[in-house]
């Protein structure tokens, strides 16, 4: 049995939960507040190697219902995530026995900073701004819930030397003399092509830092990506459980292995992509790397994200809100009316200027 993690309002007694307008804690009932200062110290690296030996003999973490104590009432509550909200007095908790159960224990937390409001109004903005999108999709009644909730990453730090080599290409150009069957005629025209130059190689040395892996398998890295990443390490602080107060908070279900087959082949991409930048020339073939990889850290982390489900004639959708940034990114369906429109207004264009050349 273990207790639950809860902050107690000193006004009432009620529990707080995390504020993301006033970035403090703050009383649902009376409205008083409490200042949660920043703390960056205290988030640890951990060694690759060290976390992945431990994360193959740790034990899976805790799944399913398990039962803690209210620290408000004490009633025992049957709790399945980390946020566990009291159904006998309401008030909001964190479980610790989900969190100790996982094989590493979370460092960095980046709290809240747009309010459910102010994420609905920029989900409607987005969507206006889909012209595209069927008409009916801003009735509000056809998107299920907004939800805000901390979404758990992996983080990958690494030091990279590679090597490459590649055959550079110039895009060159002339003027050909040819025959003009139809006309009978010799005309000229301008040939493009490439000059292969001869091999050359070189090293890209670099330090990747927070390379970042989402830890839910259901909500892939592309979601984190297309909303401008988390890569904000001077607003990462150190891991406190009263920023969680109040909101869903998920545990990783993709274990570290897997999340660091992942960023590795992130890490081999971003080295690639600097390397072949590298290269001289318009373009280039035979390209090779060899890739070294060495003090190799890792960390579990808890971001903030807002998620709107939706579904439209039955598809299900899906479009994030970064919570702290504001950036909207997702998927949205199309309205096959305004499309056949915008096709039938091409047409009539360019009839009217066949008709006109023709004149």
């Amino acid at each position: 049995m273990s207790e639950l993690y809860t902050r107690r309002c000193r006004g009432c007694g009620a529990s707080f939960s995390y504020d993301p307008q006033s970035e403090a804690l703050k009383c649902p009932y009376c409205g008083h507040k409490e200042a949660l200062p920043p703390t960056y110290e205290g988030i640890e690296e951990i060694d690759l190697e060290e976390a992945l030996k431990a994360a193959q003999t740790q034990t899976s973490p805790l799944t399913g219902y398990h039962l803690v104590y209210c620290q408000t009432c004490g009633a025992e509550i049957a709790a399945q995530e980390v946020r566990a909200t009291c159904g006998f007095c309401g008030s909001e908790n964190v479980s610790e026995k989900a969190l100790q159960a996982l094989p590493i224990q979370p460092q960095g937390v980046l709290p809240f900073r747009l309010t459910p409001e102010e994420a609905r109004t920029l989900f409607d903005q987005w969507v206006k701004s889909h012209w595209l999108a069927p008409s009916d999709l801003r009735d509000k009644r056809k998107i299920e819930k907004i939800r805000g909730f901390y979404l758990p990453i992996w983080t990958f730090d690494a030091q990279v030397w590679a090597h490459w080599s590649a055959q550079p290409g110039y895009h060159r150009s002339r003027t050909e003399r040819y025959f003009d069957s139809s006309s009978r005629t010799w005309r000229t025209r301008t040939v493009t092509y490439v000059e292969w130059g001869a091999p050359v190689s070189g090293h890209h040395q670099d330090f990747y830092d927070d390379v970042l892996v989402s830890g839910l398998t259901s909500l892939p890295t592309s979601y984190l990506d297309g909303v401008g990443g988390f890569a904000t390490p001077s607003d990462l602080r150190a891991y406190n459980p009263d920023y969680l107060l109040g909101w869903e908070v998920a545990l990783p279900d993709k274990p570290l292995p897997a999340a660091w087959k992942e960023g590795y082949q992130r890490i081999y991409e971003m080295a690639t992509q600097a390397c072949q930048r590298a290269i001289p020339g318009d373009t280039f073939r035979n390209f090779s790397m060899r890739l070294q990889l060495s003090g190799l850290t890792t960390k579990l982390a808890y971001v903030p994200l807002y998620v709107v489900a939706y579904r439209y004639r039955g598809k299900p959708y899906r479009v994030v809100i970064h919570g702290r940034t504001g950036v909207v990114y997702g998927e949205h369906p199309l309205s096959w009316k305004k499309i056949a429109l915008v096709v039938l207004a091409i047409l009539i264009v360019m009839g009217l200027l066949i008709r006109l050349s023709a004149h």
